[in-house]
C-alpha cells in the first residue's frame, strides 16, 4: 500500500486493490478499512510517520466485509485499543459465522471482476466489538449513513467536523467524476444508497477505489437525473 496525504489530519492508504483511510484528532486515529491481508505493517508505518503507535487507532470501522477492505481486521484487532465497527447486516460475514453472497455481475463487470478479484486472499474472521446502525454518530464525531446493495451491511461515513465523507465502494470515481461503484449484490438497491449521497455536503469525498473529489462533484452524481452507472 502507497500512503498519500491528503490533509493533515487525513491518509488514504492505497492499495491493490482497495483503500484505507486514517483520520486523526489529536492522539487519536480514527481508521476506515484495513485494506487486504497483509496491510499492517503498512498502516503501523503510517501512524509512526505520524508520531504514533498502533495503541493510537481507537474506532476501526469496515464499510462492508469484502477482503480488499477487511483482510487486515483480524490482525488489526490485535492493537491495543482498537474497537472493530460493522454494520450489523455484514457483522456475521466479518466474524464468519456465515459467507457473503457473490455479487451479480452485469456483463461489462464480469471481466473487471476476474481482474481486480482473482488472486485476492479471503479476509480472516475477524471479531466485531460492535455493530453499527443507520445514523449512528461515534464518539469520534464520525456518522454512520447505511448505503446497502453493493453489500447487505455497506456503509459510509461521514466526517461532518472534518468536512469529508468515505463512501466505502457503494461509489466510485472514474475520470474526475463519480459513478455507481461495481459489484453489488441489488444494483437497484444501491442505485437507491447512492442517492442517499445527495443529502451529504462536504468538502471532500474519498471512496473505496479512485481518488478523492470535491463533496460538491459526488453530490451532483447523487441529485442527477439518472444514477451514473456505466457498467449497468
Amino acid at each position: 500500500m502507497d500512503v498519500v496525504d491528503l490533509r493533515p489530519d487525513l491518509r488514504m492508504l492505497v492499495g491493490t486493490p482497495g483503500q484505507a483511510y486514517l483520520h486523526r484528532r489529536g492522539d487519536e486515529v480514527l481508521l476506515v478499512d484495513t485494506g487486504p491481508v497483509g496491510s499492517g505493517p503498512v498502516i503501523a508505518a503510517a501512524l509512526r510517520d505520524w508520531g504514533l503507535g498502533p495503541e493510537a487507532v481507537s474506532d476501526v470501522v469496515l464499510t462492508h466485509w469484502h477482503a480488499d477492505h477487511a483482510g487486515s481486521a483480524a490482525e488489526v484487532a490485535t492493537w491495543p485499543n482498537a474497537r472493530i465497527l460493522v454494520h450489523a447486516a455484514d457483522a456475521p460475514v466479518v466474524r464468519g459465522e456465515r459467507p457473503g453472497p457473490p455479487p451479480v455481475l452485469t456483463p461489462a463487470e464480469e471481466v473487471l471482476h476476474r481482474q481486480v478479484a482473482g488472486n485476492l486472499p479471503d479476509a480472516p474472521p475477524a471479531r466485531v466489538d460492535h455493530e453499527l446502525a443507520d445514523g449512528e454518530v461515534l464518539a469520534s464525531g464520525a456518522r454512520v449513513l447505511a448505503t446497502p446493495g453493493h453489500t447487505a451491511g455497506s456503509l459510509a461515513l461521514v466526517l461532518d467536523d472534518a468536512g469529508v465523507v468515505l463512501t466505502g465502494d457503494l461509489a466510485a470515481e472514474h475520470e474526475g467524476g463519480v459513478i455507481l461503484g461495481p459489484f453489488n449484490v441489488d444494483r437497484e438497491l444501491a442505485r437507491r444508497s447512492f442517492r442517499r449521497f445527495g443529502e451529504v455536503d462536504v468538502e471532500l469525498a474519498c471512496f473505496g477505489h479512485g481518488r478523492p473529489v470535491a463533496g460538491s462533484v459526488l453530490r451532483a452524481a447523487a441529485l442527477a437525473a439518472e444514477v451514473p452507472d456505466p457498467l449497468g
